[in-house]
């Protein structure tokens, strides 16, 4: 991963009493983690298949409905409906270029009618709760290109649309008469439409511009918000959102242009994130999770704030990871890229779950329809949750179907649930979430590293709850084939090894249920300006405004930053004043293999430091490139917390400041002139040190006047008889 250069003095001397930092998860029981509304891990959201409730490709309803309702799955996105019958419908004999509107009410009641009679999928209607239905470029984009109908299901003659609003006509049209309200009315409508699916890559093919698609967009929520109300609208469904390519010019081209053309008509914006190989013989990835994924959502928040005054909500209508060239016979390695890529971008997700209506790794049942049998014997498509036997050395040619092993990835989290509690890893390659239902905890930890990792497990109020049984699930990889193991134990695990880009699921069960009754609540505050150009040696000031901390909280900036490879990510970082250590280490890798870094950096901030008004000053030593995005994030806590040594490549140190043990007590933190010290004998001997190492001050008095210091962050040393304790000191 990253070089993690740590600064040697601090940790002989401020650090040797204790053992170095190892990767450590602190989980507290009884603290509900708050992320704007919403607590709970809602499966209907993030547990969701690529498919229709009317999908064709089962062996049999029994397999689909076991599929679903033994994993809790839900069904979430259908893009081909909705484009077989737009190719269906005869042209208005009264208004060319225009759909029969008789003609759709006729084929929208045989839909109804056909539904009515699947009585097995009106049973799985439960499962049917974020649906998204959606259209694509062809023949849906009115460019002159015609209809398709199909000989068997309509007596229409090839066409042509007239325009966007003719268009609009039929999707209008399309939600009025093809659905019901489930059962023999027909299927359920769709919560969700999303417009046009990865348009702008296609956009030169179908001869049009960014620009035009994205004011087809307007024409189509427009009228679809006016008959259809109940319906979300939302595009534009970006296929690679690469916004540092070209300085930047992809972001403006795309989707600052979609959200200044279309963002006030869109319910919800979609957008698309894959680990990707260009090259399947290299196999040299270009990752996204991590701090990449990081930047591109933050980047879209960040601007719609300021252009749009609110947040959209968001649909990941596909994630995961993608090699175009890696098509062809059907190998397991690939799946094994795919699990491990689902499970860590899920997590990534999950820290924004009140502002995403679903999110749905892409993978489709058979995916019959991309096999071309005259060129190949066997279907070629990539992520397919089943593969016909005979696609592996030794089995017998096209006997059956059996499932791949992209169905681990259900397996895995299959019983996830319940609400959200608080966790924090000490090392940002540790991902992790924890969910409490009933007698249950949930916890789920993925590892962005390429070699395995101990992680060290510290439960609070463990006491309280006995544990009567682990079942611990771990997903990773041999030789690049995944593995699924399930150990149960019956004591609590101190510590848990997690494979390499590995992701582990451990579900206890106590004796008792919990008493959840502290909260942790997150905040963002966005920056007054975004994509700001850097310049060697001259500070990037930035503001945020109007922000709200309680009495107790921790607080995290998360800078995005978008610069070529040979540039600095070391700059000088000053928060109202005070200088702040800049960490070397962020979420996955350093991002070699793409063509510039473009990553979100945490930095974590001194709670005590923040003002309702809040000046921000970035300073790198050489030109180039941009500070894309600045945000900070505040954890309101009902009580203290306190937090495991923490690991961010400069130091080890705690997380946040004035959450100090029993044994020693310093305040004020900040302070202008003196600081009290708690905890001491009279042998023990105190120093302030610079981030340097300077020794500054020397003493062995519990009342230390510091208003000689400049402002800013110093290391508080106390010798005792039991070793060396420190604690973080500002002077402001």
């Amino acid at each position: 991963m990253k070089n993690l250069l740590l600064l040697l003095f601090l940790y002989c001397l401020t650090f040797s009493y204790a053992i170095k930092a190892q990767d450590t998860l602190d989980i507290n029981l009884n603290m509900k983690h708050i992320v704007g509304n919403s607590a709970e891990f809602d499966r209907s959201k993030f547990m969701v298949y690529h498919e229709s409730i009317t999908g064709n490709e089962w062996d049999s309803d029994q397999q689909r409905a076991s599929f679903l309702n033994d994993y809790d799955v839900y069904l979430g996105r259908n893009n081909g409906s909705i484009v077989w019958e737009f190719n269906q419908v005869r042209e208005d004999p009264n208004k060319k270029g225009w759909p029969d509107p008789q003609h759709i009410q006729q084929k929208g009641e045989e839909t109804r009618k056909n539904y009515a009679r699947r009585t097995a999928a009106h049973e799985l209607e439960h499962r049917i709760v974020t649906s998204m239905e959606g259209g694509q470029m062809s023949p849906m984009y009115p460019n002159g290109q015609k209809t398709k109908p199909s000989s068997c299901c309509s007596d229409a003659s090839p066409w042509e649309y007239e325009n966007y609003d003719a268009v609009a006509e039929f999707y209008s049209g399309y939600l009025t008469h093809y659905f019901g309200e489930g059962g023999t009315s027909g299927k359920q409508k769709p919560l969700m439409l999303e417009v046009l699916n990865e348009p702008f890559v296609k956009a030169n093919d179908y001869s049009t511009s960014n620009i035009e698609i994205a004011r087809m967009h307007n024409v189509v929520a427009q009228r679809v918000k006016k008959d259809h109300p109940d319906v979300m609208v939302g595009g534009y469904t970006a296929a690679h959102p690469a916004f540092e390519s070209a300085d930047f010019k992809h972001w403006d081209n795309n989707w600052r242009m979609f959200i200044d053309e279309a963002g006030e008509n869109m319910d919800f914006f979609s957008f698309h994130l894959y680990d990707f190989v260009g090259d399947n013989t290299t196999m040299v990835e270009k990752q996204r999770k991590g701090s990449n994924i990081e930047a591109i959502m933050d980047m879209i928040n960040h601007y719609s704030v300021l252009k749009l005054g609110e947040v959209k909500r968001w649909s990941i209508s596909e994630y995961g990871w993608f090699c175009p060239s890696c098509d062809g016979p059907y190998y397991p390695e690939r799946d094994w890229y795919n699990v491990r890529s689902f499970s860590s971008m899920l997590l990534q997700l999950l820290e924004r779950q009140d502002q995403i209506i679903n999110a749905i790794p892409f993978l489709l049942t058979k995916a019959t329809w991309a096999h071309n049998k005259a060129e190949d014997e066997y279907n070629a498509y990539g992520p397919r949750l089943m593969r016909e036997l005979g696609e592996m050395e030794g089995e017998a040619p096209h006997s059956g179907y059996v499932y791949t092993d992209l169905i681990k990835f259900f397996q895995l989290w299959a019983n996830v649930k319940g609400t959200r509690i608080d966790t924090k890893p000490n090392d940002f390659d540790l991902l992790s979430d924890a969910y409490v239902d009933g007698e249950k905890l949930y916890l789920i930890l993925s590892n962005l590293n390429p070699e395995e990792k101990e992680v060290q497990l510290n439960i609070s109020e463990l006491s309280n709850y006995p544990v009567e049984n682990i079942m611990v699930k771990h997903a990773y990889e041999i030789n690049t084939l995944t593995q699924l193991d399930t150990i149960n134990y019956t004591e609590h695990l101190d510590k848990v090894t997690l494979g390499a880009e590995a992701t582990m699921i451990l579900e206890y069960t106590f004796a008792s249920a919990f008493d959840i009754s502290e909260t942790k609540t997150e905040n963002l505050f966005y920056a007054s300006s975004y994509l700001q150009p850097i310049k060697a040696n001259l500070p990037v000031h930035f503001s945020i405004n109007n922000v709200t901390t309680t009495d107790h909280g921790e607080a995290i900036l998360r800078i995005g930053l978008g610069r070529d490879l040979d540039k600095s990510l070391d700059p000088t970082l000053t928060v109202n004043g005070t200088n702040i250590p800049f960490p070397k280490n962020w979420k996955g890798n350093g991002q070699e293999n793409r063509d510039r870094f473009f990553g979100v950096i945490e930095v974590p901030i001194p709670y005590e430091l923040i003002k309702e008004n809040n000046d921000i000053s970035i300073n790198f030593s050489d030109d180039g490139g941009h500070v894309t995005t600045l945000i900070l994030k505040t954890y309101d806590l009902s009580v203290p917390v306190n937090r495991s040594t923490f690991k961010d490549g400069n130091v080890d140190k705690p997380l946040g400041l004035g959450q100090y043990s029993e044994e020693l007590k310093v305040y004020p933190v900040p302070s202008d002139h003196l600081l009290h010290i708690e905890g001491l004998s009279n042998k023990d001997s105190y120093q302030i040190l610079s981030l340097s190492g300077e020794v500054l001050i020397s003493s062995d008095q519990q009342t230390i006047d510091i208003s000689g210091l400049n402002n800013g962050i110093y290391i508080l040393t106390v010798t005792t008889e039991n070793g060396i304790r420190s604690r973080k000191i500002i002077k402001q």
